[in-house]
């Protein structure tokens, strides 16, 4: 193979071949501090400006960054690369995450700035939520009040916990609840649901395999498939109800935390809700037997939030 076509396979690899050797800015923030001065305005530039190194030649860089074309071959090989092109090739492979990652937008420079950031976004994520068809949520209610065991599986970051708030919100209304955040178990424990119990599936890119998978082997024995996801994922097309959010992941802002959990419980909150009005007489005979024992058995004080 030749080292051009070496060096294009590794592009589109995202850089060199294994793992984390793949990452040519780790690699460079990694030795960063171990750099002569003129091998560190390299750095400088190749971090801070990724786009405008890839696009500039050789002539132009030295000009750019002040030092010579020698050096700045130097610094490719000392970072693994074969030369010029290969650094460019892999830098641009590291660049498919997207500039928002490389070139950040400026967050806010005061608490003011964050307060008002951070609550305006949940808003957002929250209407978002709200505009879920009212018909998707009717067939939900009805699966999850009528069916038998209700499953709640999802994985990663935020998509595990909230499983966790699916059980928290209707084992209190009297549903059978079997959270699991494992894509095997997740896999074992479809392969033994039962005719008539209820999968509803947590993911918000909506292109986890294992619950693509899961979800086929419950379908396949009888379980209602319920998907609380982006639209159009393969997840929400994969399911018998996809109750669809379409909130951006990101605004372009890494930095702040991501506003979609805020829609995903809202969601949740409503299935729940909902559910516990339709099961009233039921629901709050369950209620109270949690209030009395909690009260009992944990705090005194009547007026707090039930269990929470």
């Amino acid at each position: 193979m030749t080292s051009d076509a070496k060096a294009d396979r590794d592009a589109a690899r995202g850089g060199a071949g294994d793992g984390a050797m793949g990452d040519i800015l780790g690699r460079i923030r990694d030795i960063e501090g171990d750099l002569s001065r003129s091998q560190t305005k390299i750095a400088q530039a190749v971090l801070s400006y990724p786009r405008l190194f890839v696009e500039k030649p050789v002539e132009e860089l030295c000009g750019w960054i002040g030092v010579s074309a020698p050096t700045i071959i130097r610094f490719c090989r000392s970072v693994g690369c074969e030369g010029l092109r290969d650094f460019k090739l892999q830098v641009m492979g590291a660049m498919r995450v997207g500039p928002r990652y490389l070139e950040p937008q400026e967050p806010p420079d005061t608490l003011e700035g964050v307060r008002e950031q951070v609550s305006m976004r949940a808003q957002h994520a929250i209407m978002e939520a709200v505009s879920v068809p009212d018909v998707r949520l009717e067939q939900a209610i009805d699966a999850i009040l009528g069916g038998g065991t209700l499953y709640a599986f999802g994985s990663g970051g935020v998509s595990s916990w909230l499983v966790e708030e699916v059980q928290n919100r209707f084992f209190r209304l009297g549903v059978r609840v079997m959270p699991c955040r494992d894509g095997l178990m997740q896999t074992m424990l479809a392969s033994t649901i039962n005719r008539g119990d209820v999968l509803l599936c947590c993911s918000l890119g909506g292109v986890n395999k294992d619950l693509v998978t899961a979800s086929s082997i419950a379908a396949n024995y009888g379980a209602t498939t319920i998907a609380l996801t982006q639209g159009g994922s393969p997840l929400a097309e994969n399911v018998d109800i996809a109750l669809e959010i379409s909130v951006l992941r990101n605004d372009g802002d890494v930095l702040g935390p991501s506003t979609m959990r805020y829609s995903y419980l809202a969601v949740i909150d409503l299935l729940a809700f909902g559910a516990a009005i339709r099961s009233r007489p039921h629901a709050m005979e369950k209620l109270r037997r949690l209030k009395q024992q909690f009260v009992s058995n944990v705090d005194e004080d009547a007026s707090r939030p039930l269990c929470d």
